[in-house]
């Protein structure tokens, strides 16, 4: 769920290999009639759905772990949340702990969107006769396409246009995440402006974050990058980073292949791909966060 698209994409397992069988994008105007459309016209109704929003729908907030229980916890939040986001609506909150204590104390990240928003979607997919089973949001969704391990990975990924996403992943578990700002227009730079100081400037960002990880985290540092940006000049760009940091840099190609030619893997949402993984029978990562 974009700002002003949806994308719909349809993952089948045989044999133990995951392919991406449908996919498509709309605009975001009657997007809930195409979709019923779209699950009629490929046989799909039934599905197991699993639904991602874009950062443009949410908010994420970082705050203390409340000293109740576990099922009280999102109970707790929702007057710290209301008064945290400023917004009037009613907001549907989920939330993650963090893998280790930030400074010493328990924090969590908290994911707040209006409930009105979680309603239309969850009425537009049961229109469409699909079975919905989780809403996650793209940070989390994006933790899917990179495999479990014990070694952390950096991932960058931006859809056209947004801001960029980067993530500390390890374990399957999100241990970092942040916005990179300023850096919506990359598909339009040439590869010699890109030389020209904006390479430089996203590399800087990247040092930054992994700085971070591992002095304020204390975690080991992180060796492997992996990318998927709006460019056409993605190995320069990672020529350029690679310069910076003391990372491997490489694409970010999910496990999963196409299932029949004109079909594009890397076209497709990776937001929305990572949420269809979450249906896989055996999910890429532990979190677990659901409006």
């Amino acid at each position: 769920m974009s700002l002003d698209s949806v994308t719909f994409c349809a993952l089948k397992k045989q044999n133990g290999e995951v392919t991406l069988a449908f996919e498509e994008t709309v605009s975001f105007s009657h997007w809930g009639a195409h979709l019923a459309k779209w699950v009629d016209k490929h046989g799909l109704t039934g599905t197991p759905a699993y639904v991602s929003f874009s950062i443009h729908w949410y908010q994420i907030l970082q705050i203390d772990r409340p000293s109740v229980e576990a099922d009280e916890i999102t109970a707790a939040l929702s007057w710290s949340v209301k008064e945290l986001t400023g917004s009037d609506k009613e907001m549907a909150i989920d939330y993650t702990d963090l893998p280790v204590p930030l400074a010493g104390n328990a924090r969590i990240n908290v994911f707040a969107l209006p409930k009105e928003d979680v309603e239309n979607v969850s009425e537009a997919v049961f229109n469409a006769g699909l079975v919905l089973q989780l809403i996650t949001v793209e940070e989390l969704a994006t933790c899917e396409l990179v495999p479990v391990q014990s070694d952390p990975i950096l991932t960058v990924v931006q859809e056209a246009g947004e801001e960029i996403c980067l993530n500390i992943i390890k374990d399957g578990q999100l241990y970092f995440s942040r916005r990179l700002k300023g850096f919506e227009n990359l598909g339009s730079f040439t590869e010699d402006e890109l030389r020209m100081g904006i390479g430089e400037s996203l590399s800087v960002q990247i040092q930054r974050s992994m700085d971070f990880y591992e002095s304020q985290l204390r975690q080991a540092p992180v060796r492997q990058i992996m990318m998927r940006l709006d460019t056409p000049h993605r190995d320069a760009l990672a020529s350029q980073i690679e310069q910076v940091v003391s990372a491997t840099v490489s694409d970010l190609t999910p496990a999963v292949t196409a299932a029949e030619p004109g079909i594009s893997v890397t076209r497709v949402n990776y937001s929305s791909l990572g949420a269809a993984i979450c249906g896989s029978a055996e999910p890429q990562s532990k979190n677990e966060a659901a409006a």
